[in-house]
């Protein structure tokens, strides 16, 4: 099983260092950078972790065109990738609606505007002139002035079937958002199909990778309650009310919103049934995680992708599972270097 570690840019960054070599070391194939407003930055912090890792992918996550010109975005991937090495990929996506208006960002046209994105970077990265008139950037002449027909492989992130369709015509691979059950992800996967039919690409072409929320513990009952309490909050949003009615659960969504509402996330946790915990996420023994993992891969994805956090016995459960599944690094291959930047 191919399987990759994110991260969504709460903790330290001495901690993303620390869990990054650790990954890598147990076998995952990837790490992801979540790119949340306001928190650590994705690409600076994939760059700090070449310092710590030899052949891990990174991928830097998910970069919006709405707040993201192509041309910084291709500049600061090309100095990634002459540091890091052939390893980098990036995902971009429309964005969170929220997050955009907070920063005076409206999500308009978002297929037309995701589709102009990855055309643009790819034709900034084969080192001509790009001409472009688009609906959020135009381009009179930007050039990269360095790394010349390379770039890196795309993904885009969605959740809506048109950019959903989107990436299976154009991305080298989607990424799937978070707190999905596996009919979501089922329903998800449908339209990317549908492009990479309507394209006539080679399935295999386009790889699959989704966000999964992951909690574990030696006691199953207190990964769920952890879970529960991450679903919640998330739930606060009319956006999941779809996913939540594939779930077939007794869980009162107009009830978790008005809660959050009004400021009452402890009455919000009431509304979900232990059941949530692992109908939208990873959540129990070690034993429980790797068979719900095996479920994800049966959904579709190629790439499950997880968090690795928590105390420090969470993250030592949750890298033994990782390696466990991922067969661990090959002897010498893949070990990390030594000390961490600024640790003698």
């Amino acid at each position: 099983m191919s399987l990759g570690v994110y991260f969504d840019g709460f903790s330290p960054t001495r901690e993303m260092l620390e869990v990054a070599r650790a990954a890598e070391e147990a076998g995952a194939d990837s790490l992801w950078f979540a790119q949340h407003m306001g928190f650590r930055e994705a690409i600076v912090w994939a760059t700090a972790a070449v310092s710590v890792t030899r052949s891990i992918r990174l991928v830097p996550t998910a970069i919006s065109p709405y707040l993201w010109p192509p041309l910084p975005v291709a500049m600061s991937m090309s100095t990634l990738a002459e540091y890091a090495g052939p390893r980098t990929s990036l995902a971009v996506s429309v964005g969170n609606l929220l997050n955009l208006a907070e920063s005076g960002v409206e999500a308009v046209k978002p297929v037309r505007v995701m589709r102009e994105d990855v055309q643009n970077l790819r034709a900034l990265w084969a080192g001509a002139p790009v001409q472009a008139e688009g609906e959020v950037h135009r381009l009179h002449g930007a050039k990269m002035m360095f790394d010349h027909g390379s770039g890196c492989p795309l993904y885009v992130a969605s959740t809506g079937p048109q950019v959903l369709r989107l990436a299976g015509e154009i991305g080298d691979g989607v990424l799937l958002s978070g707190a999905l059950t596996l009919e979501s992800c089922r329903r998800m996967l449908e339209p990317v199909d549908a492009g990479i039919a309507a394209a006539g690409r080679d399935p295999t072409s386009v790889r699959k990778a989704g966000f999964i929320l992951f909690s574990i513990a030696e006691d199953g009952a207190v990964a769920r309650q952890e879970m529960l309490r991450k679903l919640a909050f998330l739930f606060r949003s009319k956006g999941h009310a779809a996913n939540i009615a594939t779930a077939g659960l007794d869980i009162d969504h107009a009830a978790i919103m008005d809660c959050y509402a009004r400021h009452d996330p402890e009455g919000a946790l009431a509304h979900l049934p232990e059941a949530a915990a692992t109908a939208f996420a990873v959540a129990g023994t070690p034993s429980q995680c790797r068979d719900q993992l095996a479920a994800y891969l049966a959904a579709g994805l190629d790439e499950p992708i997880i968090e690795v956090t928590g105390s420090s016995e969470q993250r030592r459960l949750a890298l033994a599972v990782i390696r466990e599944v991922c067969g661990g690094a090959a002897a010498g291959s893949r070990t990390a270097p030594g000390a961490l930047p600024g640790t003698h």
